[in-house]
């Protein structure tokens, strides 16, 4: 069985079944669920400009088997930008104990649309991780492409959809293009990694002025040590910001950072899972609103 190195921050936030937690602002935050570890870092820089707000949220099942990620880049400020974001958590609440996310992600798409008529845009990367057979459902709607870790070949790549994955189908009513849609299942190992970041980090220059984009995220993550998850965020950060003073500057930059876990739920949360299905889901989002 492979090793799983211990997370060492300062500040662990509890994070139980039949919850929520996440929002906007700057924060650092890790999490261990059921067969994952989570960390978050956030940092705010946007100010009263023209740009976008990042919204992170996490949230765990009445068992602890279903853990779900929803990591969105919102082209909005203010009273849009905190309606766009309320109304997205509401839909995970929603869809807090659904295995499949297919139903999740159409809502997402009419949600998306009807924002759209009020000038709000976004782009979204939402995953559903099911401990008890390490399968990850990913859906990517015109985001950064996340990246893979593979603990058996020591490698990272762009996590996206290739012949050997199933594809679950076409591009929903109000979600991106076709060409900016991705759907798809993956079986993860334990010790896999597996990154997701706003598209901030992939619009920031090299030292030649030059747009590194994911390709570019993807050298500077192999450069890291892969063994060293609680560090690797805030290193990718402060690596990119030495390359230009302007990166990650002026607009709000996400990292969230996963890996495999042997954990598995505990015989006291299969027991109390149908009582909490049962009882209002625990939500401990905050969203900061800008003015």
């Amino acid at each position: 069985m492979k090793t799983i190195p211990a997370p060492a921050m300062a500040e662990t936030p509890s994070m139980h079944c039949m919850e929520i937690q996440g929002g906007s602002g700057s924060v650092d935050n890790y999490f261990s669920r059921p067969g994952l570890d989570i960390w978050l870092s956030s940092h705010s820089q946007a100010r009263n400009q023209a740009g976008g707000n990042d919204l992170y949220l996490v949230s765990s099942c009445a068992s602890g088997r279903i853990t779900r990620t929803l990591l969105a880049d919102i082209c909005s400020y203010g009273s849009d930008f905190t309606k766009t974001a309320s109304d997205l958590r509401e839909l995970m609440k929603k869809n807090i104990n659904s295995i499949r996310q297919s139903r999740f992600v159409r809502q997402l798409g009419y949600q998306l649309e009807n924002d759209s008529q009020r000038g709000c845009f976004a782009t979204m990367v939402l995953s559903t991780y099911f401990a008890p057979t390490r399968k990850l459902t990913l859906c990517n709607a015109g985001h950064a492409l996340p990246l893979l870790f593979s603990a058996t070949s020591h490698e990272w790549s762009l996590l996206r959809q290739t012949s050997n994955e199933l594809s679950l189908k076409e591009p929903t009513h109000g979600v991106v293009g076709r060409d900016e849609y991705q759907e798809f299942e993956t079986e993860l190992d334990i010790g896999d990694l597996v990154l997701s970041y706003s598209s901030a980090f992939s619009e920031c220059r090299d030292g030649d002025s030059r747009t590194i984009g994911c390709e570019g995220i993807l050298s500077r993550v192999r450069q890291l040590d892969p063994h060293q998850p609680t560090q690797l965020a805030a290193a990718l950060i402060d690596g990119i910001r030495r390359e230009q003073s302007e990166n990650l500057a002026s607009e709000d930059g996400t990292i969230m950072l996963c890996q495999v876990t042997p954990n598995r739920v505990t015989w006291i949360d299969n027991v109390l899972a149908p009582f909490r299905y049962l009882t209002k889901v625990s939500d401990k989002t905050q969203i900061r609103q800008r003015n």
